[in-house]
């Protein structure tokens, strides 16, 4: 599938992962707090907030406080309870995309469809951000390499694990299926991630 020309650009910054990992740690901020913690002017902030906005990672929503004055701009990060529409629509397509190759290739690894097209919106996620994920079906794992972000990791590995962990946790929710993140383990080599996956624990096929 062919990257997208603007793929990772919304977290191609530091203070995009910043702003990120402070919306991950505590959903629900306004722009007046995010540049309390960022330390980020509030229009260098509103130019972040629109790039993650338009890449699906953050949702904005408007405040009702019962109060005079104009509401404010609330932010969260984008997930099962505050679905992003880009993030869906392209979930959706994931899934589509995936239906068809297999349909052309008569096979698939994966045993159960929710886990394929949760595969699939994994392999869709992964690729937008600029990493080259290899996915094996068989033992839930995925290789991410070459590290789009390498440049960034200095000290700021937790924080870049932490959103990624994340972002990986809410796309493999909102595709529907069992699997879910056993562990990331960053740079085991100097240029690769891997990602170790698991079928949760309440899941059986009488709860399907």
């Amino acid at each position: 599938m062919t990257r997208r020309v603007d793929a990772y650009r919304g977290l191609s910054q530091p203070s995009r992962l910043r702003i990120m990992h402070e919306l991950l740690v505590r959903p629900g901020q306004s722009l007046t707090d995010l540049a309390t913690v960022t330390e980020l002017h509030e229009n260098t902030l509103r130019d972040h907030l629109r790039v993650l906005e338009a890449e699906g990672f953050v949702v904005r929503r408007t405040e009702h406080r019962g109060k005079r004055g104009r509401p404010r701009d609330i932010f969260d990060p984008s997930g099962p309870d505050t679905p992003s529409p880009v993030t869906a629509q392209r979930v959706e397509t994931a899934k589509r995309h995936g239906d068809l190759m297999r349909s052309v290739v008569l096979q698939t690894t994966a045993a159960d469809e929710t886990v394929a097209h949760q595969f699939d919106a994994l392999y869709e996620h992964l690729d937008d951000v600029g990493l080259d994920p290899q996915l094996d079906e068989e033992t839930l794992t995925v290789d991410l390499s070459p590290c789009a972000f390498h440049d960034l990791v200095d000290d700021r590995m937790a924080m870049l694990c932490h959103v990624h962990a994340e972002l990986i946790r809410g796309v493999l929710q909102q595709a529907g299926g069992p699997l879910e993140v056993n562990r990331l383990l960053p740079l085991v080599t100097p240029h690769r991630c891997h990602l170790a996956l698991k079928i949760a624990s309440s899941h059986t096929p009488e709860a399907e």
